[in-house]
């Protein structure tokens, strides 16, 4: 079962200045079905030995994670928009 797993998992190499977004693995306690669990993109600063890697919001918090909780993100650093609103209207 570990050689089928570990087949699977996917290597990802990060470098300094890719923007990566952060998994939030704590949402499981509230039951919002359609709320992301991935957070606003970060900026990586360094990374470190065994897949560590220091990361800087736009607020300039620097903070160190886990690799296995980021993913590369392809948008753009400032026109990421947190509460943008989109009406729907019917046909």
């Amino acid at each position: 079962m570990k050689f089928l797993h570990d087949k699977r998992i996917l290597k990802q190499e990060f470098s300094s200045g890719d923007l990566v977004l952060l998994y939030n693995s704590r949402l499981k306690l509230f039951p919002e079905k359609l709320k992301s669990r991935w957070s606003s993109p970060f900026k990586v600063i360094k990374v470190f030995l065994y897949s560590t890697i220091e990361l800087d919001s736009k607020v300039g918090h620097i903070f160190k994670v886990n690799g296995q909780r980021v993913k590369h993100y392809l948008g753009s650093y400032d026109d990421h928009r947190v509460n943008e609103i989109i009406t729907l209207y019917e046909p």
